[in-house]
Parts: C-alpha cells; sequence; structure tokens
C-alpha cells in the first residue's frame, strides 16, 4: 500500500491532510475536502453585547451544522415565502423560520432555513442531528452539502449567486473545521484513517447511500458499524462513538459489498488545531 498527501483548500484555508488525518489506501484517493467553520457576524455581535437576540439564543438552543450567506441587499421576504415547505414562526418583515425541502430526498432531509430583511440567509440541521447529514452522498459528492444547495434555492429566488459561502456549528463554538473523506466503489470500498492526538476533535460521523438497499446503508470501522440515526431510501447516517474512532490510531473504514449496487460513503471529522 501506498501513502498518499492531500492538500485541501477552501477559500483560504489550506491543509496538508497527513498533518491533520493520515489515509492509506489500496488505490488512487477520493479526494477529501475540508470546511472552515466561523459564527456569522448576527452571532458575534450579539455575543459581544449585554444580552443574546432572540434569534441568536434560539439558534443556539435548537441549530446544529448551518451554513450562511449575506446578500448583498436587503431581502424583501415575500420573494421566498413560497420556497418554505413549512413556517414555524414568521416576524412580519423581519425573518421567516420554516424548512425547505431537499431536492430528490425525503422529507426526513428538509432543512431549517433563517431568513432575515436584513439579507441574512441561513440554513441548518437541528443540534441533536449529526453533521454528516448535511453530506449530499446521493449525488457522490462532497465538494457542496445540502445545506449549500437550499442556500442556493432560496438565494436563486432573489437573483443573488452563492459566493463566499460559510458554515458554522451552534454546538461547538471552538471547532475551527470539517474534514469530509469519501470512499465509493471504484476506490476499492475502504480506507486507512488515523487522527493525531495532538488535534481537538468536538464530533465524529458518518453517511453512507447505497442504491443497492432499500432499508438503508452502514458503513463499518475494523468491521463494527456505529449506531444509525436514520436509514432508509438506501441513505443512512448516524454518530460515531469517541471509542470507535480514536486518536493516534489507525481504523480500516469499509464500505458495504451488496452484489450490483455501488455505494458511496463519508467519514465527518470536527475539530480544532491546537
Amino acid at each position: 500500500m501506498k501513502r498518499y498527501q492531500k492538500v485541501l483548500t477552501i477559500g483560504v484555508v489550506a491543509l496538508v491532510i497527513v498533518a491533520a488525518v493520515s489515509f492509506t489506501r489500496g488505490r488512487e484517493p477520493q479526494p477529501g475536502q475540508t470546511l472552515a467553520l466561523q459564527a456569522p457576524a448576527f452571532v458575534r455581535a450579539s455575543e459581544a453585547g449585554p444580552e443574546a437576540s432572540d434569534i441568536s439564543q434560539r439558534l443556539s438552543e435548537e441549530a446544529g451544522i448551518s451554513a450562511y450567506l449575506e446578500t448583498s441587499s436587503p431581502i424583501d421576504l415575500s420573494l421566498v415565502k413560497n420556497q418554505f415547505r413549512t413556517i414555524e414562526t414568521e416576524e412580519e418583515g423581519e425573518y421567516i423560520i420554516g424548512s425547505v425541502r431537499v431536492p430528490d430526498h425525503p422529507e426526513h432531509f428538509d432543512v431549517h432555513v433563517y431568513v432575515h430583511s436584513d439579507g441574512w440567509i441561513l440554513a441548518y440541521y437541528m443540534e441533536e442531528e449529526a453533521t454528516s447529514k448535511m453530506v449530499d452522498v446521493k449525488a457522490k459528492t462532497i465538494t457542496s452539502t445540502k445545506l449549500e444547495t437550499v442556500v442556493s434555492i432560496i438565494a436563486g429566488t432573489l437573483g443573488e449567486a452563492v459566493i463566499d459561502l460559510n458554515y458554522y456549528d451552534f454546538r461547538y463554538p471552538n471547532a475551527e473545521s470539517i474534514l469530509m473523506v469519501a470512499e465509493d466503489h471504484s476506490s476499492g470500498r475502504d480506507f486507512t484513517i488515523e487522527m493525531p492526538s495532538e488535534y481537538g476533535y468536538s464530533e465524529r460521523s458518518w453517511a453512507v447511500y447505497n442504491p443497492g438497499s432499500h432499508q438503508g446503508a452502514k458503513l463499518y470501522i475494523d468491521g463494527s458499524a456505529p449506531d444509525a440515526d436514520w436509514t432508509g431510501s438506501g441513505l443512512g447516517y448516524g454518530f460515531i462513538a469517541t471509542s470507535q474512532l480514536l486518536p493516534g490510531q489507525a481504523y480500516r473504514v469499509t464500505l458495504p459489498d451488496y452484489v450490483h449496487s455501488s455505494p458511496y460513503g463519508v467519514i465527518v471529522i470536527t475539530y480544532r488545531v491546537p
């Protein structure tokens, strides 16, 4: 087996992957992807003030992983309202919070969206859900996410291009980055991962799409499958227990080997560099 060094770049953030996570594979590796995490300006402003705004407080209590965009001009909420499947909270002329459908996905994957007339679009999954839920494994890609897709739907209604999309996890305000490592059938269905001991880790999670299974899909870490938060329609995702992926140890990650299927799986790690 050969060892590969990969450089991943998102905006101005670059990581030499063997410095963050080491991989060995039997074939040419799938490209990995990193996302930088940064709190939205309205959250930072609220934290600096004497009291949190109602919206910031709500998001801090219910939101997990999020993607957000600040538009170039104020938002007329009437233009985006019909993009919501459901509206949970609405302050006339100020903001809307509701759920938006992810194309070609069951309702379970609907994304919560906060749109403010000041020019903010923020899409998020709930705090109890694994970060890996955002990965579009059905499209077999880690270069975009379900959250980005939904932000693009809202922004497109306004004629806004999705430029400078940012990510933030309300559960882990000290986390700096998310690493996504993908594997598929053509790359051999497996890879070895080792996380450095000196990094700080907030969450480990997984997601799989296996079109050969109608019940869902899993992946395996040293032969054991992590618990699934949800499976169905050939899709599966969930958290990985800390004990199943410890720093400083090498683990073999394997996709299912079903007949007539081409599975795609992702490991997602939220971390901070010391």
